[in-house]
């Protein structure tokens, strides 16, 4: 009988045990200025780090008025529940202020922000409560109120809407059964973003693979390319954000090539980062970050 793997997995365990004593893996979030998706390198990302009661992650930014906002999930570790926030950040990136924008009783993440008919909209991920929920600014960026029920009945996380040849998309990872919500990339069209039917593709799930499936920030263009960030999952939650092209969409069809990737440095402190998003001159990015639990 061969031994080493369960002396490896004892090792992991013992190891898993010993740093979470000593240390706090915390989302942040990170602001980089003048960069692409294909050339991201951490030494140009500047750290906005929450309290140690809290994480931040899911990263939307909007562009206003030589502002940037920021839109994340904020995660209380005392009461399990996330909720959306708001960062305020100035031309450069810097944090000027913070405000808690929507709560429910049930867990809100993944703030997707989208413009429609001269009004801002937000499809946070409200998988817990098994909708799929839109939300209307009534007053940017604090004051939102709901806009209707995309889907019910439906465990979906992280979706993202892409309008693209004449009809809106919806991307999003789908549990069924006892599957997960890691690998399964369904998609879905419609006539107008705030429909409450949505015809499935027939491929679905369109992509089947714990390194690309599921969505990781907002669909853009990119040198004549759309490029559909999604989060690679096959060392752990979150471990990486892989950019991948989209070549074929239709109602029948659909296929995508992985580009490149971004990874964690581990040795830096840096052990997963999972969502992408632009605006402007700015890239902002999620992390864990390997914090020391004691002190400041």
């Amino acid at each position: 009988m061969n031994s080493q793997p369960f002396f490896r997995r004892l090792f992991r365990k013992i190891d898993k045990t010993v740093s979470s004593f000593f240390f706090l893996d915390q989302w942040v979030i990170l602001t980089a200025e003048g960069v692409r998706y294909d050339s991201l390198q951490w030494p140009l990302f500047h750290p906005i780090i929450p309290g140690k009661d809290r994480y931040w992650g899911d990263p939307f930014i909007v562009a206003r008025a030589n502002k940037y906002y920021v839109f994340i999930e904020e995660k209380i570790y005392a009461t399990g529940l996330g909720r959306i926030a708001c960062l305020t950040l100035d031309d450069h990136g810097a944090l000027q202020s913070r405000q808690v924008v929507l709560e429910r009783p049930y867990h809100l993440s993944y703030p997707f922000i989208f413009d429609y008919r001269g009004q801002t909209y937000m499809l946070p991920e409200t998988a817990q409560n098994r909708t799929l929920e839109a939300y209307r600014c009534v007053r940017f960026p604090d004051q939102w109120e709901p806009a209707g029920e995309l889907m019910t009945g439906v465990y979906a996380v992280d979706a993202t809407l892409f309008e693209y040849a004449g009809k809106w998309w919806l991307f999003a990872n789908v549990k069924e059964g006892q599957g997960s919500s890691l690998d399964a990339l369904h998609v879905f069209f419609a006539d107008d973003p705030l429909s409450n039917r949505w015809t499935p593709h027939p491929l679905n799930p369109v992509v089947r693979d714990i390194r690309s499936a599921r969505p990781a920030g907002p669909i853009f263009m990119q040198a004549g390319k759309w490029i559909r960030p999604s989060q690679d999952n096959s060392r752990r939650y979150g471990y990486a954000i892989q950019f991948n092209r989209i070549d074929t969409l239709s109602e029948t069809e659909y296929q995508e090539t992985a580009e490149v990737s971004f990874k964690p440095l581990r040795h830096k402190g840096i052990i997963a980062t999972h969502t992408f998003g632009q605006a402007g001159d700015l890239v902002v990015i999620d992390a864990v970050l390997r914090r020391w639990k004691f002190g400041a």
